[in-house]
């Protein structure tokens, strides 16, 4: 997939803030997911990794990812990975790296890729931030047969036998996964996703338009239940924005935490709001509308696809918790058995 170097100019701070503010964030991402899913999968791995370079790169590496942002080189966020997922073994005097990354989005296009590795002797996870295009790696294309998403070319990527130095070392061991970053980041995926089913209720407006259906009091119903979906996802969206620009002014852990919680409704609630669309949209468009060249088949495919992210129900466990939590502490201070109180 094809990037334009002035398409990928997205500058952060020395603590991996966007310069230009969350807001101008969610904007790219959200008109990068309208555009197209698969793109918008890649640019939000770009800007993860651009941010990840900017909190915890040394001053030569956020130089040269200037450098290479300018050039025109992609960056990427490789971190999934099964039992034989990439480690980092001292062999012969040199570091070198053993193992295989699984989706890996943009395997032959990034030229810069941010992986995550076992380090020797339990001694955690290190981030290394690797010369994609001038290291040898074996990319297995048969891994990636998907129901939608093809065009992210979210490949196998082998590393074996890569030889790693100082200068390809991110940050200290065990800091991928730093919160608010890390759960946190998510919203930026759902910004993406906010986009796709923009893309599609646009779509779907044009095509009942055009075929004089729009006016049906049935489809009427249909469009002021795709829309509801859709304006609802972006106020998850404007959520998630208002959330971290509160903590990028002033950090705190109380910031932290909203930042947590917002991430995780939005992610649970922008899954909800594509299904809702995506059924409104086939019942009106029909089998016909199901048909290329209309577009709807394979943007209800890249969505259905993209917004399957790890680890759904460990998400509504963590929202319930909290609930549950919130309950308590509130029927305590109403009953007086609040300790605080006495």
């Amino acid at each position: 997939m094809h990037f334009e170097p002035s398409g990928l100019a997205f500058a952060v701070d020395s603590r991996g803030v966007p310069v230009a503010g969350r807001r101008a964030e969610a904007r790219v991402l959200l008109e990068a997911g309208y555009r197209n899913l698969s793109y918008g999968r890649l640019f939000e791995g770009h800007v993860n990794a651009l941010q990840l370079v900017g909190r915890l790169g040394t001053a030569a590496q956020r130089e040269r990812a200037r450098a290479d942002m300018a050039a025109g080189k992609l960056f990427g966020v490789w971190n999934t990975q099964d039992r034989d997922g990439v480690k980092v073994v001292e062999y012969g005097g040199r570091r070198i790296l053993r193992g295989r990354k699984t989706f890996a989005s943009g395997a032959g296009t990034v030229a810069r890729g941010l992986i995550s590795a076992a380090l020797p002797n339990g001694g955690g996870t290190q981030l290394l931030l690797l010369r994609m295009d001038e290291i040898a790696v074996l990319v297995d294309r048969f891994s990636w047969r998907p129901l939608g998403m093809e065009a992210s070319e979210s490949f196998s990527v082998s590393f074996d036998d890569v030889a790693v130095d100082d200068r390809d070392v991110l940050g200290l061991p065990n800091v991928y996964e730093r919160e608010p970053w890390f759960v946190g980041g998510s919203l930026r995926y759902v910004a993406v996703q906010t986009g796709g089913l923009a893309r599609l209720h646009d779509e779907m407006l044009r095509y009942l338009n055009a075929l004089g259906r729009a006016g049906s009091p049935f489809m009427q119903i249909r469009i002021a239940e795709a829309t509801l979906a859709v304006e609802s996802a972006k106020r998850w969206v404007e959520a998630g924005v208002e959330r971290w620009s509160a903590f990028d002014e002033a950090p705190s852990e109380e910031r932290a935490q909203a930042i947590l919680e917002i991430a995780d409704l939005a992610r649970v609630a922008v899954e909800r709001a594509a299904f809702d669309l995506i059924e409104r949209v086939e019942k009106s468009v029909g089998a016909r509308g199901l048909l290329e060249p209309e577009p709807f088949a394979g943007l209800i495919k890249d969505l259905t696809m993209y917004v399957r992210q790890p680890a759904p129900d460990a998400t509504l466990v963590r929202i319930a918790d909290r609930a549950t939590a919130a309950s308590a502490a509130a029927t305590s201070v109403a009953t007086g058995t609040d300790p605080g109180l006495r």
